[in-house]
């Protein structure tokens, strides 16, 4: 089985789509597959299928949605169980390793940590280019996501954006500036009071012979996050006085491809 929840919902069993395109159903099912291998009650099924305010649908509503969704998975349905029983009742979607994306993307990601820790840069860039390929939009884009998913969704926004940190970080130590300087721009254009990445575009751009620019995009993070930054105007003094510690190393062949500007 594949389950792929970075970009639109997809469930393949034996390379047949088994997703349902009914919109509860689709809301229940990336709840569980969100929270794969561990249990969900039914008050948290009933608030995610609700109407959005203060009510949440009743137990046989989600009753009746389960017993949809098992028809509409087929073959699969045997990987969603029912737990416990009366107000204790709940649902888990058990997955095995490496069938959903989520998952390997953490894995990727982690391994990738680890080989830039080793000093092995060249295998940790093509680990976080592979793990940032997996997103393919926004995850569950095509999902009607109730607050349950939601909260989650944001988590995975900022690993996600922690990934496309340390993918501009690799290609800034292989000496990749001017490969990465036009996604470090668009990203920083997206996301001005960023400042891990505003560091990255200011040495980015001070190592491409763009001293006049770094500076200004100081200025443009000082504007946008109305605070100061110790680190930044330490960067920025680097850059006036030209430190050599900031001269990047020669361009080392990396495999590095992954389209930061995809992350938001």
């Amino acid at each position: 089985m594949r389950i792929a929840l970075l970009g639109p919902l997809e469930v393949l069993y034996d390379g047949r789509p088994l997703a349902p395109s009914a919109p509860k159903q689709r809301t229940l099912l990336a709840l569980l597959l969100l929270n794969a291998n561990h249990e969900v009650s039914v008050v948290q099924c009933a608030k995610e299928l609700g109407d959005g305010a203060s009510k949440n649908c009743s137990v046989s509503t989600v009753h009746t949605h389960i017993l949809q969704l098992r028809k509409a998975l087929g073959p699969a349905a045997k990987r969603l169980r029912t737990t416990g029983a009366g107000p204790d009742a709940g649902y888990l979607f058990t997955t095995e390793p490496g069938e959903l994306d989520l998952d390997r993307f953490d894995r990727l990601v982690g391994t990738a940590r680890i080989r830039r820790a080793d000093g092995n840069l060249g295998d940790a860039a093509r680990l976080i280019t592979e793990a940032l390929n997996l997103w393919r939009t926004e995850a569950l884009v095509d999902v009607k996501i109730g607050p349950g998913a939601q909260r989650t969704l944001v988590g995975l926004r900022a690993k996600r954006m922690e990934a496309v940190v340390l993918c501009a970080d690799l290609a800034l130590r292989l000496g990749q500036h001017r490969q990465v300087l036009g996604k470090l721009t668009a990203l920083v254009h997206r996301h001005p009071a960023d400042e891990q990445l505003t560091a990255q575009l200011m040495t980015a751009l001070y190592r491409s012979g763009r001293q006049a620019d770094a500076l200004a995009v100081y200025q443009r993070f000082l504007t946008a996050a109305e605070t100061g930054s110790r680190a930044l105007s330490e960067l920025q003094t680097a850059i006036l006085l030209a430190d050599p510690v900031l001269e990047g190393p020669a361009l080392t062949p990396s495999g590095l491809g992954a389209d930061l500007i995809s992350a938001r």
